[in-house]
């Protein structure tokens, strides 16, 4: 008897739906990595694009003032963020194509992704905000390698009272204003009297001819009022000298002055007052740390200028101009004219501080009110006394300045405020103009260069800023292959976006911002 043997399908089946199942699993598995890794591989790409397009920083801006920054022109006449956006995209395509750029590597993609499209959608230009990006870059820059201990300091004497009142007092123009009070009273008492005399004398004649005439005794002359001296102002030797020019005779060698000028309008200030500058699309942020911290930042934006930039006593023949700092305080357009306002602002300031003191020494303000009695009552303008006192004092303070001015300007120092032992001039000699000389100065005091601190951080900090990306414009376009170089070409942050897609059907969107400074 032959026997037969059924087998049932369950089995199969079975295995097929499930195994439909797993391929599912699997399949939408395989193709979730695919897009993760898509993904991830798009952003370290974008990353690594846009690293790269900022490794194109300006290197002679970096070597010559430690600021990073892409120049969007790239050494030609055209700037903008369109040759910026070619080279983001250029990186993009060599990351994404490796056949490319290693044509030796031979490997097939899992991902097959491509970036369709990349640009730069929006940047931050160095010049930005009033030029509140560079600044930030420069305060940046010397925090690394600078103590505050300096720009404390620097603070403390520009917000000083005694500073504060000297800046605000003109000397020279109160000395002249006061000397000529004095002087119209002494002439104005002459003519009076001169007046007196004459009338007097008048009636005396006119008397003496009626007696004649009469047959009468002639009458007894008059009594006629003292004529007074003519009034010779005790201050005209330092007033003179100081209006015949302060060049010549705070610096040794005037002859020898640079006379370096640069084009106003051809720079960024020029530029900026024409509109014709760059701007960024990113918000360059303001400081909400209040305002010691702003001082601060000011401070040290003081102490970047001062290292990275030249000044009288330290320059460069390289330079555009040589006194580069006297420019960022003065805005004029040649080396002489900057060099002369920052000479004459200091004379005024020593001046004033100067004058704080005399107006404190007993002795030496008896000294001047004896001289004022004296002078006044030979003038018969006694009541003019304080007046001239004032003046005297005035003059003197204006020689001892212009002392200070010229040890300064040699590289010397000089008390912030000084005292009887570091007081230098004598009455008499100050007020006829004699050379104070020898200029030595003292062992401690502030500098020429501790005057030009204090001067910045009195500057409005929009124009310090401007002046020094001038500066900075006008020695950058000096090096080779520089000559359109433009501070609103240079990007500070860059905002990138890329579309990549891949022949699956995936896509991905990419938006990354990235700068040099850190907190970006």
């Amino acid at each position: 008897m032959t026997g037969t043997k059924k087998c049932g399908g369950y089995l199969t089946v079975y295995m097929s739906l499930t195994l439909a199942v797993l391929l599912s699993l699997c399949m939408t598995m395989i193709e979730g990595a695919r897009r993760s890794a898509m993904r991830m591989q798009a952003e370290v790409i974008t990353d690594t694009a846009m690293r790269s397009v900022l490794a194109e920083y300006h290197r002679e801006l970096m070597r010559q003032y430690n600021i990073f920054a892409v120049d969007s022109s790239y050494g030609t006449s055209e700037s903008g963020i369109g040759q910026t956006s070619m080279h983001f995209k250029k990186y993009m395509d060599l990351n994404y194509n490796p056949d490319v750029s290693m044509p030796w590597l031979d490997y097939r993609d899992f991902i097959g992704a491509y970036p369709e499209s990349a640009r730069i959608e929006a940047v931050s230009y160095l010049t930005d905000g009033s030029g509140a990006v560079f600044r930030s870059c420069a305060v940046d820059a010397i925090k690394d390698d600078l103590g505050l201990a300096m720009a404390e300091e620097v603070i403390g004497w520009a917000t000083s009272t005694e500073l504060t009142a000297a800046d605000q007092m003109d000397v020279q123009g109160e000395l002249s204003s006061g000397n000529a009070s004095v002087a119209l009273a002494a002439a104005g008492e002459r003519s009076r009297r001169e007046s007196e005399t004459e009338a007097k004398q008048s009636e005396y004649e006119e008397a003496c001819k009626a007696a004649e005439e009469a047959g009468e005794e002639a009458p007894s002359a008059p009594e006629l009022p003292a004529l007074p001296e003519q009034y010779n102002s005790p201050v005209s030797g330092i007033a003179g000298s100081v209006n015949s020019g302060i060049l010549g005779y705070v610096v040794d060698d005037p002859e020898n002055l640079s006379r370096r000028q640069i084009d106003l309008n051809a720079i960024l200030s020029g530029r900026a007052a024409a509109g014709d500058i760059s701007s960024g699309s990113i918000e360059s942020g303001s400081s909400d740390d209040g305002i010691a911290d702003e001082a601060l930042d000011k401070a040290l934006f003081g102490e970047y200028l001062m290292r990275y930039m030249g000044r009288y006593g330290a320059t460069d023949d390289s330079d555009a101009m040589w006194y580069q700092i006297e420019y960022l305080i003065a805005g004029k357009e040649n080396d002489t004219e900057n060099l002369n306002s920052v000479a004459m602002r200091i004379l005024g300031i020593r001046a004033g501080l100067d004058f704080i003191y005399l107006e404190t020494d007993a002795s030496k303000k008896a000294d001047a009110e004896l001289l004022a009695e004296g002078i006044c009552a030979v003038c018969l303008i006694e009541d003019m006394a304080p007046a001239l006192t004032h003046v005297i004092l005035l003059a003197w303070a204006l020689a001892e300045g212009r002392y200070d001015t010229r040890v300064l300007m040699s590289g010397g120092k000089i008390p912030f405020i000084k005292d009887s032992s570091t007081w230098h001039s004598d009455m008499w000699n100050a007020l006829s103009g004699v050379d104070p000389g020898p200029f030595t100065g003292t062992e401690t005091g502030l500098e020429y260069k501790d005057y030009l601190r204090i001067f910045m951080f009195m500057t409005d900090t929009d124009k310090l800023t401007v002046r020094a990306m001038d500066i900075i414009e006008s020695d950058i376009r000096l090096s080779s292959g520089n000559e359109h170089f433009r501070m609103d070409a240079c990007m500070e942050t860059i905002e990138c976006s890329a579309l990549i897609k891949s022949p699956f059907g995936s896509s991905v969107n990419i938006r990354r911002r990235l700068g040099y400074r850190a907190q970006l």
